[in-house]
Parts: structure tokens; C-alpha cells; sequence
């Protein structure tokens, strides 16, 4: 009988453990997200900023090209975006 009790107390904490390292890698995925969201809203707000600059101080004829080049800007910004939150996430989980 002690046996069994003893197994079973076994179980239960495995699977407290077991458990408990999930949640802490749940936490840290989210912890993750919101460094890179952050990162990511200024420099979109950065670019945001140029793009606002641009448009006051720019003849009409200029204002094509410019745009084109803005918008190559925002496709790499995306680009690195999701790039950094790949990058960051395997870097996480390796460690826990």
C-alpha cells in the first residue's frame, strides 16, 4: 500500500514540474512578443514620421518616387519584423 501511495506522489509531482516548466515557456513566449512588438512600433513610427516629412516638403513630382521608396522601406520593416519575432522566439526556447 505505502508503495502505491508512494507512486502516485511521484506521479502528481512529475507532472507538477512538468506542468510548472510549460507555463514558465507559455510566459516567456508572450514576454517575446511584446519586446518585439515594441521594438517594431517605433520604428514604425519612425517611419511614419519620414513618410509625414516627406509629404510636407515635397514638390508633386518628387512625391512618386519618394512614395515608391517609402514604401520599399515598410516591406523590409515588415520583413525584419517577423525575422526578429522567428529569430527571438527559437533564441528563447532554446534556453528554457
Amino acid at each position: 500500500m505505502i508503495v502505491i501511495l508512494t507512486v502516485v506522489i511521484l506521479l502528481i509531482n512529475y507532472l507538477a514540474v512538468f506542468s510548472y516548466r510549460k507555463l514558465q515557456r507559455l510566459r516567456s513566449i508572450s514576454q517575446i512578443q511584446a519586446e518585439v512588438e515594441l521594438e517594431m512600433h517605433a520604428k514604425a513610427h519612425e517611419l511614419l514620421v519620414r513618410r509625414d516629412q516627406l509629404e510636407v516638403g515635397l514638390v508633386k513630382d518628387a512625391f512618386a518616387e519618394t512614395d515608391e521608396k517609402w514604401k520599399g522601406d515598410l516591406a523590409e520593416y515588415m520583413e525584419e519584423f517577423e525575422q526578429e519575432a522567428i529569430l527571438r522566439s527559437k533564441s528563447r526556447l532554446n534556453r528554457v
